[in-house]
C-alpha cells in the first residue's frame, strides 16, 4: 500500500524525470515510425509500447508501488515540492500527449471508436480462443499459455487487416 511507503523528494523525482524522458524519446520514436508508415506502423512498430510498459514498471519498482493511484498518493504527498510538482505536470502533459497520438493512430487506420464498439465484448475466453504470437508469428491457443505455473501478461493489440 502506498501508505506505507515513503520515498524522498530526490528519489520521487528522480523516478519521476526518468519516466518523463524514457516517455518522449519512446513518443518521438513511435510518431516517426508512424509518420513513416502508418500501414507498417501498427503490425511492425507497435512494440514501442512495449517500452513504454517497462519504463512504468520501473517506475513503480522504484517507488515501491505496484499501482498508477499509489503513485499518485506518493507524488501528492510531495507536490509542494517544485520539482515533483514540475514533473507531475509535464507527466500528466505527456500522458495526454500519448493518448493524442494514439488516437491520431486510430484516426489514420480510421477505425474510431465508433465502430470498434460495434463488435462484441467477450466476458470469458475459452482456451481454444486462436492467437497469433507476436514474437514468432506462429498461430497458437490461450490454452497453450494457461496452466503453466506461470503469471500470464497476455497483451492483446487489434489489427484489422
Amino acid at each position: 500500500m502506498a501508505e506505507d511507503v515513503t520515498v524522498s523528494e530526490e528519489t520521487l523525482t528522480s523516478a519521476l524525470t526518468l519516466l518523463v524522458n524514457v516517455s518522449k524519446v519512446l513518443l518521438q520514436t513511435a510518431k516517426q515510425d508512424a509518420e513513416d508508415s502508418l500501414e507498417t506502423f501498427v503490425p511492425d512498430k507497435i512494440t514501442t509500447l512495449l517500452g513504454l510498459m517497462a519504463a512504468g514498471t520501473d517506475f513503480y519498482k522504484s517507488l515501491g508501488v505496484k499501482k498508477k493511484s499509489e503513485a499518485e498518493d506518493l507524488w501528492q504527498k510531495s507536490y509542494h515540492h517544485a520539482a515533483v510538482r514540475e514533473q507531475v505536470e509535464e507527466l500528466l502533459q505527456l500522458e495526454s500527449e500519448w493518448d493524442s497520438f494514439l488516437e491520431s493512430v486510430d484516426r489514420g487506420l480510421q477505425t474510431p471508436y465508433g465502430q470498434l464498439a460495434g463488435g462484441q465484448i467477450a466476458d470469458s475466453l475459452s482456451p481454444d480462443t486462436a492467437f497469433t504470437d507476436g514474437r514468432s508469428g506462429k498461430s497458437v491457443t490461450l490454452g497453450q499459455f494457461l496452466g503453466q505455473g506461470q503469471k500470464l501478461l497476455l497483451v492483446l493489440i487489434r489489427h484489422f487487416g
